[in-house]
């Protein structure tokens, strides 16, 4: 347990003109003064172990009728979190604490101009261990894993028994590594931005001690409570009664932990000797588009997709005698998928050929493929068009990509653009529209349709417990699949009504849509060529 020095007397709030900090007690803003500095020297002065001497300067008392961590002794009670943070996260608890204490030795040697670069050498040196990296089990695995690149981009690893299996989802020891701190830097919770944090906030503090009047007085970084073990900080705006939280900072780089971030990760790349710049040049500056020869023109379309083809960034395939190019989704940009067209200005052909290309992705791998919007120019290396991604995890063998695309009928490609629909859309309702539209597809008359449907879903072993359930007091399950959910989504002017709204029509119809997505598979396998 912590000793705290209680104060018994009533402890006001701070003055909020004299320092760029808020903190929230029960919703009462606190203002620390800005003498972040003085504390660290304080403690990094007095003799004995540094967290003991951290603990003796942290009072408690009253901030507007809540006890907690008074204003004035907020920094001792910061930097003991800064050190515990690195102390009770780590294998190694004293070595991390000397390499945290270190860092803020070196941040209070000089302005924070001069220390960033000090800090920087410090941290790159130590970079394995003050990321966690030493001790982290993804380090384990990437080494027993022991990942080799071959020359064809694809990534293998050595079993037991001495032989060669390529393997997908993982990547070289190195390529691990550089991803784990790159992780460590740009999270927000990430182990080096904490660092980052709070080197970030002694520069807004020493900002502020040197040029106080470019701080607008509405604006004030918002500390995490007393009770939260975060460095985080956010810069809000005090309108009348309400706060914004608004993008700003100081004049002074140092004062943004995006900025720091940046400049971190980028020296630590450095290190990596490689000009990727260059190599992207040399890689596409004189490369031809690989996209037909026929073609002077190309339309480029940005793709909301979990599906990355390959591990290369992109690949070139041909479907319906048309060539594409898929571009994959990185952490920062989505899809890109591109055609050529003979004419800008008419590409309807093209754009339907690449449209049943997305029908049969969708079909083959059962993810959603949502195309956006498109732009046109001339063929080229590299699309224009981009867009910033979520994220993606499914990723297709290239060799896998299609199933056997025999010359559909008309039908079939109907059937496969409806399931498309279905599994984009993120409504259960709209989904359940279009798969049962499929099996209409299929089946198109309804006497023989309900009759294939209360054959063949009593047989489906994945949905049995949720069809026994319908079967209990629907005996007819097509029956209760058309007029209890397709009609009663589709229409509102007869019983039953499906409402959107309700709870257990939307836990109902959310069952029972996997059963017609289901069907519409087999029915288009069954019946559709």
């Amino acid at each position: 347990m912590r000793e705290l020095k209680t104060i018994y007397e009533h402890e006001n709030t701070g003055n909020g003109s004299d320092t760029p900090f808020v903190y929230f007690v029960s919703g009462t803003p606190a203002y620390p003064p800005n003498s972040l500095y003085e504390a660290a020297r304080e403690t990094l002065g007095a003799d004995g172990d540094f967290r003991e001497a951290l603990r003796k300067r942290i009072e408690n008392g009253l901030v507007d009728g809540t006890w907690t961590i008074t204003p004035k002794a907020w920094w001792f009670h910061f930097l003991l979190q800064y050190v515990d943070y690195f102390r009770n996260n780590f294998s190694d608890p004293y070595d991390m604490e000397a390499s945290a204490v270190e860092v803020l030795r070196l941040i209070m040697q000089s302005s924070p101009d001069k220390a960033w670069n000090r800090v920087l050498e410090f941290v790159i040196k130590n970079i394995d261990s003050l990321s966690g990296w030493n001790k982290s089990w993804i380090k384990q695995s990437a080494e027993r894993l022991n990942v080799t690149k071959g020359d064809n981009g694809n990534y293998y690893t050595q079993e037991s028994n001495g032989s060669l299996v390529q393997i997908i989802g993982a990547v070289t020891t190195p390529e691990t590594h550089l991803d784990f701190i790159t992780d460590q830097i740009i999270r927000p919770y990430g182990c080096l931005r904490h660092l980052l944090n709070v080197f970030a906030i002694f520069a807004i503090g020493h900002e502020f001690a040197t040029h106080p009047s470019s701080f607008p007085r509405s604006l004030k970084a918002v500390l995490q409570e007393p009770k939260m073990q975060s460095s985080t900080f956010q810069w809000q705006l005090m309108q009348y009664d309400r706060t914004r939280t608004i993008r700003w900072r100081p004049f002074s780089n140092l004062c943004d932990p995006e900025w720091l971030a940046g400049d971190m990760l980028a020296r630590i790349t450095d290190t990596l000797d490689r000009n990727v710049w260059q190599e992207r040049i040399e890689k596409y500056g004189s490369a031809p588009s690989g996209l037909d020869d026929d073609c002077k023109w190309q339309t480029d379309y940005v793709l909301d997709s979990v599906i990355s083809i390959g591990r290369d960034q992109e690949i070139y395939f041909t479907f319906s005698n048309k060539t594409f190019r898929w571009i994959n989704g990185t952490a920062e940009s989505k899809a890109l998928l591109s055609v050529g067209v003979k004419d800008i200005d008419n590409h309807k052909t093209e754009d339907e050929t690449l449209n049943r290309l997305l029908s049969v992705l969708v079909w083959e791998h059962r993810q959603p493929i949502v195309k956006r919007d498109g732009i046109g120019g001339p063929k080229r290396p590299l699309p224009l068009t981009w867009a910033s991604r979520s994220s993606f995890g499914v990723q297709i063998d290239p060799q896998h990509l299609f199933g056997t695309v025999a010359t559909f009928s008309e039908e079939r490609w109907l059937a496969l653009a409806l399931y498309k629909e279905g599994v984009n859309s993120g409504s259960v309702f709209y989904r359940f529209l279009n798969f049962w539209k499929t099996i209409e597809v299929a089946l198109k008359d309804k006497k023989d349709r309900w009759k294939w449907i209360n054959t063949t879903a009593p047989q489906l072993g994945i949905h049995k417990e949720r069809i026994n359930q319908v079967t209990l007091t629907n005996p007819n399950i097509a029956e209760y699949l058309d007029y209890s959910c397709r009609s009663a989504i589709a229409h509102v002017f007869r019983r039953p009504i499906v409402n959107p709204d309700g709870y257990e029509d939307y836990v109902r119809i959310s069952r029972d849509v996997k059963i017609v997505e289901q069907l519409g598979r087999m029915a288009v396998e069954q019946f559709l060529k």
